[in-house]
């Protein structure tokens, strides 16, 4: 490996964090590895311009399709775009900013009314707000 492929490295591996989806476990062995490359390679912290946005936006897919198969919501996703039908409210997530937002049916037409980023904040709001499914079996 070349100090140009451990650069790139550690840029992609800043990048992993709890807001994008991941969990603390894999935080900190993203924190160990930048800390060994860039010992390895005599890399200081300023040498190291910031990572694109793209590279991990396509790596945080799995976890919101992980947390909702936990719910038993099924996810539609094209491009960077995600919707989910909750009850009679939809849920949007938009991959290129981690962000989500529930939009209900009024007679007036749709509102949206909640909105936050992160996968951590969407797992509270099903857990208080998702329909209840009693099924013991998934289909």
């Amino acid at each position: 490996m070349r100090a140009e492929d451990a650069l790139r490295k550690i840029k992609l591996l800043r990048r992993i964090s709890t807001d994008n989806g991941a969990v603390a476990a894999e935080v900190e062995t993203a924190q160990r590895l930048q800390k060994v490359l860039m010992e390895r390679y005599a890399i200081k912290d300023w040498d190291i311009p910031g990572a694109s946005r793209t590279t991990v936006s396509r790596l945080t897919w799995i976890y919101w399709q992980e947390l909702l198969d936990e719910f038993g919501l099924p996810l539609d996703q094209f491009g960077n775009r995600g919707s989910v039908a909750v009850g009679n409210n939809k849920l949007y997530i938009r991959l290129s900013t981690n962000q989500w937002w529930i939009e209900e049916k009024f007679p007036a037409g749709w509102r949206t009314t909640a909105r936050n980023r992160g996968v951590e904040s969407l797992r509270t709001y099903l857990k208080e707000h998702a329909p209840r499914s009693y099924s013991f079996f998934k289909r």
